[in-house]
C-alpha cells in the first residue's frame, strides 16, 4: 500500500512539474555591469523554485511569498511589498504558459514582427519600463525585463 501511494505521489509531482534550463543576464545601470548565470526554474504545482548553477541558494515563490534557502538558513520575503519582484515570477509563469489574460492585467501587448512588446499599466509602470519576449515552438527563446532605473533582465531558455 505505501509503494502505491509513494508511486502515485510521484506521478503526480511529475504530471504538474515542468522543469526548464535559463541563462540569465542582468545589467546594473548603478554599477554600469552585467552579471550571466545559468540555472534551472521548476514549474511546480503551486509554486515556482529557481536554482542556479555553483549556488546552493534556492528560491521558492508561491503566493507572494519568496523563501530563500541557502544551506540551513531561511529568508522569507512578502512580496506584495515588492511587486517588482513580484513581477518577475509573473511574467515568466505568464509567458511561459501562455497565460494572456494576467498578463493583459498588467500590460498592454503588441506584436512587432516575432516579438511581442509590452508596456505596463500605470499601477506598475513606477518600476517596468517595457517587457519583450519571443517564443518559437513553445520554446521561450528570450524574455527582457526593463525596469525604470535603467537595470535590465534577461532570461533565454537552453536545452
Amino acid at each position: 500500500m505505501f509503494r502505491a501511494f509513494t508511486l502515485l505521489c510521484l506521478l503526480t509531482y511529475i504530471a504538474f512539474s515542468k522543469t526548464i534550463s535559463f541563462s540569465e543576464e542582468k545589467y546594473y545601470e548603478a554599477l554600469e555591469s552585467t552579471f550571466n548565470k545559468k540555472g534551472e526554474i521548476h514549474f511546480l504545482k503551486d509554486k515556482i523554485e529557481v536554482k542556479y548553477e555553483g549556488d546552493d541558494t534556492l528560491l521558492t515563490y508561491s503566493d507572494d511569498i519568496l523563501i530563500t534557502k541557502k544551506g540551513k538558513k531561511i529568508k522569507k520575503l512578502d512580496l506584495t511589498k515588492n511587486p517588482s519582484v513580484k513581477m518577475f515570477f509573473v511574467l515568466f509563469e505568464a509567458i511561459y504558459f501562455d497565460k494572456k489574460e494576467i498578463l493583459k492585467s498588467y500590460f498592454s501587448m503588441q506584436k512587432k514582427g516575432k516579438i511581442v512588446e509590452m508596456l505596463p499599466h500605470k499601477n506598475i509602470s513606477h518600476y517596468i519600463e517595457n517587457v519583450q519576449y519571443k517564443k518559437t515552438n513553445n520554446k521561450l527563446d528570450f524574455l527582457q525585463i526593463n525596469l525604470s532605473n535603467k537595470d535590465r533582465i534577461r532570461l533565454e531558455e537552453i536545452e
